[in-house]
């Protein structure tokens, strides 16, 4: 379930747009330009210390938030079939950053949230993001950064309303919620 790796480097892309930037597609700048900063992040993740998640763990970790939430939610925000979700959530309960436990207003189903380990991860993720646009900020211009994320979320917003799910933040209580 890892990403595909590129057949060709970004540089190789350039030369094949005959050194001419404006003849790449902007879904494929823009896939570089993500791709550029998830190669940052995954270096600044294993120097923090985290060196167990993948790339694929992503979709969790952006997602999940407060008590908890069933897993066709998280699947239904990810835009991922419940299956596929739920194989990360196995290996991400395996690592211990997850835990499954019973809904207490239906007994059949279970909840997943964040262990105290997750909660840590989840927040070490969004600070080194945070991080990175700040890098980004002063690497490109501030202002030039800062107008970048505004044209993106109005592109969003405007484009794409219903797949704009609610984004998590990291929790500022570490204790999960108990299990009755």
């Amino acid at each position: 379930m890892e990403p595909m790796q590129r057949n060709i480097p970004a540089k190789q892309e350039l030369v094949l747009a005959e050194g001419d930037a404006s003849r790449i597609t902007l879904p494929a700048l823009m896939d570089l330009a993500v791709e550029a900063m998830y190669i940052d992040f995954r270096a600044l993740l294993e120097a923090s210390g985290i060196t167990d998640v993948r790339p694929t763990h992503g979709c969790v970790f952006r997602f999940i938030h407060g008590d908890g939430m069933r897993l066709t939610e998280l699947a239904s925000l990810a835009g991922l079939t419940k299956q596929s979700v739920g194989e990360i959530v196995d290996d991400l309960a395996g690592l211990g950053y997850l835990e499954r436990y019973p809904d207490p207003t239906d007994k059949r189903a279970k909840l997943i949230r964040l262990t105290k380990k997750g909660l840590k991860a989840q927040s070490i993720g969004f600070s080194l993001f945070a991080k990175l646009e700040e890098d980004w900020a002063e690497a490109f211009g501030a202002d030039r950064l800062s107008a970048l994320r505004s044209l993106l979320e109005e592109v969003a917003l405007a484009k794409a309303p219903t797949a704009v799910p609610q984004l998590a933040r990291p929790a500022t209580d570490p204790k999960p919620a108990p299990v009755p």
